[in-house]
């Protein structure tokens, strides 16, 4: 009884850890997949986002500059929704000419629909 008991537990750790790597696996092709449509489409988002709020022109937005991490949405940031707090999106920055006062805010973008939910703004 006892060994049959072991002999489960040994059998059900293995099964996790395979079917756990398998799933890792599949999870990092997915993201890779995605990845090189992400930064373009996410990156026009944000500039066209700066553009119509008056944050820059095309000269001072270098879209070859542009950084996009995965960001949680706090209470401090301008969201125009208040749900979206909380939420995992996408922050993109730009980085700013040398010679500009003021910096670009950094534009946050849901990660389902490509939509601008906020932005932090520039230190």
């Amino acid at each position: 009884m006892k060994r049959k008991m072991i002999n489960t537990i040994v059998l059900s750790c293995l099964s996790i850890m395979l079917f756990g790597c398998a799933s890792k696996e599949e999870r990092i092709d997915v993201t890779f997949e995605l990845s090189n449509n992400i930064k373009e489409n996410v990156t026009q988002v944000a500039k066209d986002y700066l553009i119509k709020n008056n944050c820059g022109t095309s000269e001072t937005i270098q879209v070859g500059t542009a950084s996009i991490t995965d960001y949680l949405v706090n209470a401090s940031d301008e969201v125009s929704d208040p749900k979206d707090i909380g939420q995992v999106v996408y922050k993109v920055t730009f980085k700013d000419k040398s010679h500009v006062v003021t910096y670009l805010p950094e534009v946050l973008v849901n990660q389902d629909n490509n939509r601008v939910v906020g932005f932090i703004v520039g230190d």
